[in-house]
C-alpha cells in the first residue's frame, strides 16, 4: 500500500473514534439527567387537573380504561393521558430549593395549573427565559423540565376525548338514520327501506362505524336543525350522534357528552347510506339528502 493509502485509514478510524466518543458522551450526559420520580405510571389511577379560572378535570382509570369523570364523562384519549403520566419520568434539567428562589417570580406561589396522579402533586410555573424549560415544583424541589404538557392542560375539555366513535369491541345490530335503518336479522344486513345499496355494502358501513375515528375532537355545536343517527349494539346499549354538517367534511356530534368529531373527508361514504349509483357524484359534490 502506498502512503496516502495508509493516512487516508489512519483518518478515517481517527472520524470514527471521535464519533464514538461523542457518542458515549452524549449517553452518559443523557443518563445522568435525574428523572422526576421513580413511581410506576401503572399504579396510578385517578388524575386530576386543577387549573385557576377553568375548569377542573378528573380522570379515572377502570381496568385499563380512562374516562373522564367530570365536569364531562367520556371515555379519555389514551396519548392525552400517557402525556400526563410521562410527568413521572420527565427529565430534571435543573433543581432549585424553594427557598433558592421566589415563587413568585416563578408562577408556583399560586400556580395556574396543578396537576395530581394520585396524591403526587405537581406544580406549573412560567417557563425559563433562557432555555424556555418549565418550573414544576415536585415533592419540595422546583424542577426545570421540558415544556411539553402545560399547554395541553390549558385547553378545552374536547381535546382529552377518544378519538373513536364507539368504544372497544362494540357490536352493531342496527343504526338508524334520519329517513332509513339497517339492521343485523339472521346474521345477514337488511335495510328497512329498499335503495340500492347492496348487503356487502351494509355490512362495511356497520364495520366502518365499530372502527371510525375522528380526526380531532371539538366542544358541541348544536346545527339549526338536528338529525339523528342511533347506533344500537348487541349488549343493548345506545349511541345518539348528531348530523352536524357534511360539508366540506363529516362533523357528528354527541349532543349529551357536549363534544363532536370532526372526520376526514372520506367518511360520509363509509358511514352514511349513499346509493351505488350516486357515490362518485356525491361524495365530490357533498351536497346530497341523507337517506
Amino acid at each position: 500500500m502506498n502512503k496516502r493509502l495508509w493516512v487516508n485509514i489512519g483518518l478515517l478510524g481517527l472520524i470514527i473514534t471521535l464519533c464514538l466518543i461523542i457518542l458515549n458522551n452524549e449517553e452518559e450526559i443523557k443518563k445522568e439527567l435525574p428523572r422526576l420520580s421513580t413511581i410506576n405510571q401503572n399504579d396510578i389511577n385517578q388524575i386530576k387537573v386543577l387549573r385557576k379560572n377553568l375548569d377542573d378535570f378528573t380522570f379515572t382509570k377502570e381496568g385499563d380504561i380512562w374516562h373522564l369523570d367530570s365536569p364531562r364523562q367520556f371515555r379519555a384519549n389514551n396519548a392525552r393521558i400517557n402525556a400526563m403520566l410521562r410527568m413521572l419520568k420527565v427529565e430534571s434539567h435543573s433543581q432549585l430549593k424553594p427557598a433558592e428562589v421566589k415563587l413568585e417570580t416563578i408562577g408556583l406561589s399560586g400556580p395556574i395549573v396543578i396537576l395530581k396522579l394520585n396524591d403526587h402533586e405537581f406544580k406549573f410555573g412560567i417557563t425559563d427565559a433562557i432555555d424556555q424549560r418549565r418550573y414544576v415544583l415536585f415533592e419540595g424541589r422546583v424542577h426545570l423540565v421540558n415544556d411539553f404538557l402545560y399547554h395541553q392542560l390549558m385547553t378545552n375539555i374536547a381535546f382529552f376525548a377518544d378519538q373513536k366513535l364507539l368504544p372497544e369491541a362494540t357490536e352493531i345490530n342496527s343504526i338508524k338514520y334520519p329517513d332509513n335503518k339497517i339492521e343485523l336479522i339472521n346474521d345477514n344486513w337488511q335495510m328497512q327501506t329498499l335503495v340500492d345499496i347492496s348487503p356487502d355494502k351494509l355490512e362495511r358501513i356497520s364495520y366502518n362505524w365499530e372502527n371510525a375515528s375522528a380526526l380531532t375532537v371539538s366542544i358541541y355545536e348544536a346545527p339549526e336543525t338536528e338529525s339523528f343517527i342511533s347506533i344500537s349494539t348487541s349488549r343493548g346499549d345506545t349511541f345518539s350522534f348528531v348530523i352536524v354538517s357534511t360539508k366540506p367534511h363529516l362533523i357528528l356530534g354527541r349532543k349529551d357528552l357536549d363534544i363532536q368529531y370532526n372526520m376526514a373527508s372520506n367518511e360520509i361514504t363509509n358511514l352514511l347510506l349513499i346509493e351505488n349509483a350516486e357515490i362518485n357524484e356525491k361524495s365530490e359534490s357533498l351536497d346530497f339528502e341523507l337517506r
